[in-house]
C-alpha cells in the first residue's frame, strides 16, 4: 500500500518517490506533474528515474503510482506548496 504525504519529514527514512507539481509557462494554468527517484542501488551503482515534463498532473499522477508499485517503492512525497493538486 502506497504512503501519500505532503509533509516530507513525515516520510522520515524509508525510501520514497518525489512527485512535484507545476504550471506550465506555456498558459500559467495548465497543471502538470512529474516523479523523480534515486537510489542507490549499490556502492558504485545509483538508479536514478524521471518522467518527461509537461504531462497533466492527474495522468502523471497515476503514472508515478504505478512506478512506485512495480519498484516496491512504499512512499510518494508531493512537493506542492501552492496546493495546485488534490489526490485522492
Amino acid at each position: 500500500m502506497l504512503t501519500i504525504k505532503r509533509d516530507k519529514a513525515e516520510l522520515g527514512d524509508v525510501p520514497f518517490i518525489t512527485f512535484t507539481v507545476y504550471r506550465t509557462p506555456r498558459d500559467n494554468k495548465t497543471i502538470c506533474g512529474y516523479h523523480e527517484f534515486s537510489d542507490q542501488a549499490s556502492e558504485n551503482s545509483f538508479r536514478f528515474h524521471k518522467t518527461p515534463l509537461g504531462i497533466p498532473v492527474v495522468q502523471a499522477f497515476e503514472e508515478t503510482c504505478r512506478f512506485a508499485e512495480s519498484e516496491g517503492i512504499s512512499a510518494i512525497w508531493i512537493d506542492d506548496p501552492s496546493r495546485l493538486f488534490e489526490t485522492r
